[in-house]
């Protein structure tokens, strides 16, 4: 079912049937944090399993009973939604598909839609800008050239309305 090494649902459901090796591969993957630091003692915390905590576990101190959220500085802190909803919700936005169908098929309302795909873009934007790096350079040449692009149907339409294209070397 699919291609290999491209996940679809199954392997997502797969994969939150588990509480424990979802939170480790979320921790592996750099999703959250797999080591936290008390803010109070700054003394190492241990992850320990609660029921009542809508991830099943949290981060606790031993010195000083302090109790922090998995979440915590993570991009999952801001959310009330669980973290099965918010990878398949994440997954369904990358994935290109209609904030009609994710509404339809995940239960969530539009707003949420909204939200989350703003939020998606948003961060996609700032790992761009992050990791770009700027061309050109002393004794490079960067040259930019534009390009128009369509097809008139019939020799109808206008010249004007037509994809531009920009490139640079």
């Amino acid at each position: 079912m699919g291609k290999p090494g491209i996940a679809n649902q199954y392997f997502f459901f797969s994969l939150f049937r588990e509480q424990d090796i979802f939170r480790n591969v979320l921790m592996e993957s750099g999703l959250l944090k797999d080591k936290l630091n008390c803010a109070k003692c700054r003394e190492p915390c241990s992850l320990i399993k609660r029921k009542k905590s809508s991830n099943g576990s949290i981060w606790r101190c031993k010195k000083c009973r302090g109790e922090k959220s998995l979440r915590i500085g993570s991009w999952f802190s801001c959310s009330k939604l669980n973290l099965q909803e918010i990878i398949l919700l994440t997954w369904h936005l990358i994935s290109g598909t209609k904030t009609c169908d994710i509404e339809r098929d995940l239960g969530f309302s539009s707003a949420t839609s909204a939200d989350w795909r703003q939020f998606v873009h948003e961060q996609v934007l700032d790992h761009v800008e992050l990791t770009s790096s700027k061309i050109g350079g002393v004794g490079k040449v960067i040259e930019v050239d534009e390009s128009k692009f369509g097809k008139r149907k019939y020799h109808r339409g206008h010249y004007g309305r037509r994809s531009v294209g920009f490139w640079g070397c």
